[in-house]
């Protein structure tokens, strides 16, 4: 099937992450991309945890990945928690499916034990290598005579269980990139049971597959040479290999694979620094994957009716962090004021900003939305709005001596208090007529405007910075700030004694 061929038809398709690190941002995409295809085609989503690596698996990564999954908008048709009729959904409960399958092909001579050590096995590869050839198993268990086997199996010797590679080619059909071929005789006899007895990853991965009903794998291109493999099991167990989509890995700005070094690489980083779900979805989908044409904004629920496996590409993806930020805040624009503040509230709890969360709600979704343009990512929300709780007369040194600087400081504030005590009222339309008249008091007087609304920024506020005037006014009221500019007054009289 080629991507030109249109939609899946009920796809079941499987994101298999392993919890031995939290979400990192490029499996997420994978998740995405199978997402995607199972919510646009009318098909199913398994999630299975790939945790047979007991000493790197951990439950804290667990609930890593299926939190950020979630917090993405996505979810699963099955799983380890929702079940399912194909569970148990963790690698970890399915030792037994996996030993059955193994036991299978041994009997059917498609598999063989081996009994050499790592010692034994490296001692070969060096000797083989330093001959100038390349190393693959020999073979060496496969030809043992029978007696030689019931000798080491009475002694206890360990051993792991190999697949035996036959001869010929192997041909995997991606979606992606047509038909990969490659000769059976470059494919060394791999391990699909460990001498502990637990699966290797490709005897899970297809036993998996199979007994999951998967109908396509949608997985990055690091998994291609493992896909060989993988088709030759799906064979020896008489089963059809699924469709395979092997799409590029995520990098870097300078082309290395994505990873810490380039900064923040999980779901959850990005969660924690303020970005929105829908923004980290939207700019994921777009990476290696093009609706046709110049649309760049979507929302999840746009991206299930849009996306395809024609628009994904083989190209690189780069990960490129200010195309994210603006992204973060195309979709923030979109957000209603009540919609950004409760998606900020959880920042300022977090950063102890208890005095803001105490404002009743119209004040605060009021703060919030007056450093909505200054805002990337919702945590640039926090130290912005503590201006609304400073008290008032208080002057930061910057601002002291920016009053300092005027010339006409006294008239310039006496004309502010004026205004303000004249017009009353906090609403926009009273706001923005108060800074106007303050703009036409100064032009009387043969002044810019900056010598009478400066000292009142400073004067109310107490900073050289912040939102604009009108959302101050309609914060404080018009009474509100004539009263904090009258207590600017006397800590200004008080300082100069």
């Amino acid at each position: 099937m080629s991507p030109a061929e249109g939609p899946l038809a009920n796809p079941r398709v499987r994101f298999a992450p392993s919890p031995t690190g939290k979400l990192h941002l490029g499996s997420a995409r994978t998740a995405l991309f199978n997402w995607l295809v199972a919510r646009g085609s009318g098909g199913s989503l398994v999630l299975r945890l790939e945790d047979t690596d007991p000493e790197r698996s951990s439950e804290e990564f667990e609930r890593d990945i299926i939190d950020s999954l979630h917090w993405m908008g996505l979810e699963w048709d099955e799983g380890p928690d929702v079940g399912g009729a194909h569970g148990p959904y963790r690698q970890s409960e399915r030792s037994d499916i996996y030993r059955e399958n193994a036991e299978r092909l041994l009997a059917e001579g498609k598999a063989y034990r081996c009994y050499c050590t790592p010692g034994e096995l490296e001692a070969r590869r060096k000797s083989v290598v330093s001959s100038g050839r390349a190393w693959r198993y020999d073979r060496r268990c496969l030809g043992l005579e029978a007696a030689e086997r019931e000798r080491l199996e009475s002694e206890g010797a360990p051993s792991t269980v190999r697949f035996l590679v036959p001869e010929g080619s192997v041909t995997v059909e991606d979606m992606l990139r047509g038909e990969v071929v490659v000769d059976a005789g470059e494919i060394d006899d791999f391990i699909i049971v460990r001498s502990d007895g637990s699966a290797g990853f490709h005897l899970a991965v297809v036993v998996d597959d199979i007994t999951m009903e998967i109908t396509h794998v949608i997985r990055g291109d690091d998994h291609l040479t493992n896909a060989v493999r993988h088709v030759l099991l799906f064979g020896a167990l008489g089963a059809t290999a699924p469709k395979f989509l092997h799409h590029s890995l995520l990098m870097g700005p300078d082309g290395a694979k994505l990873s810490k070094r380039h900064g923040s690489t999980s779901v959850s980083d990005y969660r924690e620094k303020g970005y929105l779900p829908v923004a980290l979805t939207n700019y994921l989908a777009l990476l290696s994957w093009s609706p046709g044409d110049d649309r760049e904004i979507f929302t999840l629920g746009e991206l299930v009716s849009e996306f395809g496996i024609a628009g994904v590409s083989a190209s690189k993806a780069i990960f490129d962090f200010d195309k994210l930020n603006w992204l973060n805040r195309q979709h923030m624009k979109k957000l209603s004021s009540g919609e950004l503040t409760d998606m900020v509230a959880p920042f300022l709890e977090r950063e102890g900003r208890a005095e803001l969360l105490a404002l009743p709600r119209e004040k605060l979704e009021l703060a919030v939305e007056s450093v909505r343009n200054g805002m990337e990512t919702l945590t640039d929300a926090v130290g912005p709005t503590d201006i609304y709780v400073r008290p008032a007369g208080s002057i930061d040194d910057k601002a002291g001596a920016e009053l300092d600087k005027s010339d006409v400081l006294d008239e310039a504030l006496g004309l502010c208090i004026e205004a303000l005590r004249s017009a009353g009222g906090s609403d926009r339309e009273a706001a923005e007529g108060i800074v106007e008249s303050l703009r036409a008091a100064a032009k009387e007087r043969g002044w810019g405007a900056k010598k009478v609304l400066w000292p009142f920024r400073l004067a109310v506020t107490g900073l050289t910075v912040g939102p604009d005037l009108v959302y101050l006014i309609m914060f404080w009221g018009a009474d509100g700030c004539a009263e904090r500019i009258e207590a600017t007054r006397r800590t200004l009289e008080a300082r100069d004694g």
